[in-house]
């Protein structure tokens, strides 16, 4: 804050009123002139024509003792201060010679016994060298002489005649002189010679301009040897302008352009380059904008354009909008800082969109502090929730206070697990306590959604803070609140203490994937220590469990058909080798012949048809003579699983809007159990996942069957669908979910978009990443061998609907691996 000090000097013409005084402090200038008008304003005081005052004139701050309260006016000042020459410096108020005092006492006192009268006596004289440089030219104005000093009524009248707005001839010599610095370090004499050629260059009756009188002086000082000379020119060319004869020179209007008429960009660009909100520009401004516009290599403007560009709000967004937020984003990004990235620059534009008018501040002040919230949450009370800082938790995960409950509801369970890798079973309790509102969830859940800051809290500290409580403590709400109060602090929100996650009781052994690993090599030992012959129907048993040896890994595409063609050698050669000295009895064949063999292009031809289709199990492409074996698919269990899904765009982050999921045989063609659940696009957008415009466009020229099927009133939140999807995948799973083949087309869309999302709603998700197939390489893999069935194959159902197009590219992927596998 500055200190400001101001005169406010009463007029001559005002006998009544007293010059005024007053300071306070302000943050700028602008506001200290805003300040002392209103102050003004608030006492009743008129100030500038007609009234009794003149208008504040700033001066230095000047410390004292007797200093006046703040805004307070003060009409005794002037009584004990006085300006100095320059007119800014306060300074005591001279008195008169002590013996000069003496004498007129003396003299009063012996006039008044004599009964003389008081006019004879002698006026008291003061010095005119202690006046003001004002003043003096003032008093040489008025005396024909060289006079040192002056009676107390002559300086009476000089004080009138230097406050006389009026009198615009002195006035305006004054404003001249304070103009001219030079001015003010003449000596006496030569003071007095300036306002003797003053008085004969410009004459007293007449009014002349300020610039006149500025330009004498100046000339007249600057030269000392041509003074006469200089005096002589002027009154012989008559160089003193009166006031009303200097030409006039018609005001420039400047050209005012309308902010709100411009482009978005140059709108934005207008906001951009001003401090205040701008409802006008003119040309200058015009011409800036336009070379920022143009100015690629400015890369904070750029990211600004095209950040706005990509925001729909700013299209409808008013101007005082606009100038708010790109006020915010030159407070949060510095224009002169570090690069800005346009993907942080979209997110906060969309952030502050989003965010209602009264939480916005908040919201700059989140993201000031470095904390890139998407919203400013809020309590049950209506405090602010938190949540934008970094803490122990995944970072892709948006922490609500629905995901709070879910802790709470973790930590009133008894026993101990890995806070961070939570079991299944254990998850599945939590909701399950969630759902039914239990005790004493529900109490812990009321008190903790009530306090401020709640979501900057650390999964620890919330797991520690319950868990240290007394067994009954819920059933108190007030020894509640204060227990919370009293333990609920937090210095580092993201590494958490190692005595605060003993008191979380973190077991970092008791994790999901434990769990999953302890029942795969479960599963596997049984296998080994258990060997059984395997039924396969009509006759036909398998002896793979008579081996002894562990399942190998899953092997790739290229690897299974190697692996296939090097048994079937096997086969045949020990086939040939058993039965070459057996006497064949000729019986009757009842094998089904195969079709004749074709040609490549006849055979890409040949449709796999699911049991969704036809009811009936596929006919395999085996070129061989097979036994038809019938089978009732939808009764068996497999571990191939082929997901289609449809989003809203093409990365890792594109919304879900509806899975297809499907389990099949692809030796056989067979299917089985399926999956379909259309997602809300607003429940997949709230857990961060990010729509983009080609993808929006490219759903608009599709069907109305396609859009329809992803714009139903059944529309299941994403959380919960993927909670059900990992639920049908381990109920229909032949070996268990980790064994689980999940096909998907293309290495980067649907397995990555699928496992994404699990990871941004922090659900368990069972399927390993080693497990990932690809329908897009099979594709390829069927060309590099003369068939293409994806197209051949009849498509049945609505194009771009999950199940139709999970179901499709069943068919052409087991068509492609009967091929591979064929010989």
């Amino acid at each position: 804050m500055l200190t400001y000090a101001y005169l406010i000097k009463a007029k001559a013409k005002a006998t009544e009123a007293k010059n005024l005084f007053c300071w306070f402090s302000a943050k700028s200038d602008s506001r200290a002139e805003r300040e002392i008008l209103n102050i003004l304003e608030d006492n009743n005081i008129a100030v500038g024509r007609g009234a009794d005052y003149q208008l504040p004139v700033r001066t230095n701050w000047f410390v004292v003792d007797d200093l006046p309260e703040e805004s307070t006016l003060d009409d005794t000042w002037c009584d004990r201060y006085e300006l100095a020459e320059d007119q800014q410096t306060w300074q005591l108020k001279q008195k008169p010679d002590n013996e000069n005092l003496e004498a007129s006492s003396q003299q009063k006192t012996e006039t008044s016994s004599a009964n003389v009268p008081t006019s004879d006596a002698p006026a008291l004289l003061r010095p005119i060298s202690r006046l003001r440089l004002s003043q003096r030219l003032i008093a040489h104005l008025l005396n024909d002489g060289e006079e040192k000093e002056i009676s107390e009524a002559r300086h009476v009248q000089i004080g009138q005649m230097e406050l006389d707005d009026n009198d615009l001839y002195i006035q305006n010599l004054l404003l001249a002189v304070a103009n001219v610095p030079a001015a003010k370090e003449l000596s006496a004499h030569v003071e007095w010679s300036l306002a003797n050629a003053i008085k004969e260059v410009f004459d007293r009756e007449q009014v002349y301009t300020v610039a006149s009188f500025e330009e004498f002086i100046t000339e007249w000082i600057a030269e000392p040897k041509a003074r006469t000379q200089t005096v002589q020119e002027w009154v012989n060319d008559k160089k003193a302008r009166i006031v009303g004869d200097e030409p006039t020179v018609p005001p420039v209007t400047p050209e005012l352009i309308t902010v709100a008429t411009l482009p978005l960009r140059q709108r934005l660009l207008a906001q951009f380059i001003s401090d205040e909100y701008a409802y006008h520009i003119d040309t200058e401004q015009k011409k800036t904008i336009q070379e920022l516009e143009l100015d690629v290599d400015n890369s904070y403007v750029q990211n600004l354009l095209l950040a706005a560009e990509n925001v729909e709000p700013f299209r409808k967004a008013p101007e005082i909008d606009i100038w708010k937020i790109v006020s915010a984003l030159k407070t949060i990004f510095p224009v002169d800082g570090k690069r800005v990235d346009l993907s942080t620059v979209i997110q906060f534009f969309k952030a502050w969109f989003s965010t209602e008018h009264i939480e916005r501040g908040l919201l700059v002040k989140e993201w000031c502090k470095g904390n890139r919230v998407s919203q400013i949450q809020r309590t049950d009370s209506g405090t602010n929730a938190g949540g934008g800082n970094k803490t122990d938790r995944n970072p892709e995960l948006v922490h609500t206070l629905d995901t709070l409950d879910i802790d709470i509801a973790l930590s009133t369970l008894p026993m101990d697990f890995n806070i961070y890798d939570i079991p299944g079973g254990v998850f599945r309790r939590a909701k399950e306590i969630i759902a039914k509102n239990e005790s004493p969830f529900k109490e812990w859940s009321v008190a903790l959604r009530k306090r401020a800051g709640i979501l900057d809290y650390s999964r620890a500290a919330i797991f520690a803070l319950i868990r240290s409580a007394e067994e009954n403590a819920h059933h108190f709400p007030e020894l509640l609140s204060r227990y919370i109060n009293k333990n609920l602090t937090e210095t580092d929100h993201q590494p958490p203490s190692e005595e605060t996650l003993a008191a979380a009781g973190h077991v970092p052994e008791k994790s999901w994937e434990n769990e999953i690993n302890e029942k795969v090599t479960a599963e596997q030992k049984a296998g080994v220590e258990q060997p059984e012959i395997a039924n396969m129907g009509n006759g036909v048993f398998s002896i793979d469990g008579l081996m002894g040896n562990q399942p190998a890994p899953a092997l790739s595409v290229v690897d299974q058909v190697r692996q296939r063609a090097v048994e079937d050698k096997l086969h045949h050669a020990n086939t040939e080798e058993a039965t070459s000295d057996v006497q064949m009895e000729e019986t009757d064949n009842n094998e089904i012949k195969a079709n004749p063999e074709v040609s490549q292009s006849e055979t890409a031809v040949l449709p796999v048809k699911s049991v969704d289709a036809t009811g009936d199990a596929s006919a395999s492409l085996n070129n061989e003579p097979v036994h038809h074996i019938n089978t009732d698919p939808l009764n068996a269990f497999y571990t191939h699983l082929m997901v289609d899904m449809e989003t809203m765009g093409n990365s890792p982050d594109a919304p879900i809007v509806s899975i297809g999921a499907v389990f099949f045989d692809p030796s056989t063609g067979n299917t089985g159990a399926e999956f379909y659940q259309v997602v809300s696009l607003e429940s997949s957008m709230s857990f961060g996942m990010k729509p983009d415009a080609s993808t929006i466009q490219w759903w608009l020229k599709q069907s109305s069957e396609a859009r329809s099927a992803i714009l139903v009133d059944e529309a299941m939140g994403l959380l919960e669908t993927l909670e059900l999807l990992a639920d049908f995948i381990a109920e229909n799973a032949a070996n268990g979910s980790h064994t689980v083949q999940m096909w998907g087309n293309g290495c980067s869309f649907d397995n990555v978009i699928l496992r994404r999302a699990y990871a941004l709603t922090d659900t368990p998700f069972a399927v390993p990443f080693w497990n990932d197939r690809d329908v897009r390489t099979m594709v390829e893999l069927g060309k590099s061998v003369g068939i293409n069935p994806r197209y051949d194959i009849p498509f049945e159902g609505d194009m771009h609907n999950a199940l139709s197009d999970a179901r499709h590219q069943v068919k052409y992927v087991s068509a492609i691996w009967q091929r591979l596998t064929a010989n």
